[in-house]
């Protein structure tokens, strides 16, 4: 039986696969799913928060590319993120 591992560098050698792992939009959707994820935002949550449907976002965390980019930036907004997909929440240094 294969393992998790095997199938994963199977598909990583696979010319198509490793191109779509590398896409912008599967970049942007793990980003969108790792934030929510850490803000422990359900999919509903986010499209109340975002002003959009469960649907779209669980078409964003799919890697659809037939996303409009308005509503990607909707969706960073609603998770503190920038452009870049780094959190536009501020992080304070604690002094010792």
């Amino acid at each position: 039986m294969a393992t998790l591992t095997d199938l994963r560098n199977r598909l990583v050698h696979n010319d198509a696969m490793k191109e779509a792992l590398e896409s912008d939009e599967y970049s942007q959707s793990r980003t969108i799913f790792k934030r929510r994820m850490e803000l422990g935002f359900s999919q509903m949550d986010l499209a109340k928060k975002a002003g959009l449907t469960q649907k779209t976002i669980s078409r964003l965390e799919g890697g659809d590319p037939g996303i409009r980019k308005s509503t990607v930036e909707k969706v960073y907004t609603a998770l503190n993120l920038k452009e870049d997909g780094t959190s536009t929440d501020k992080n304070y240094l604690v002094h010792q």
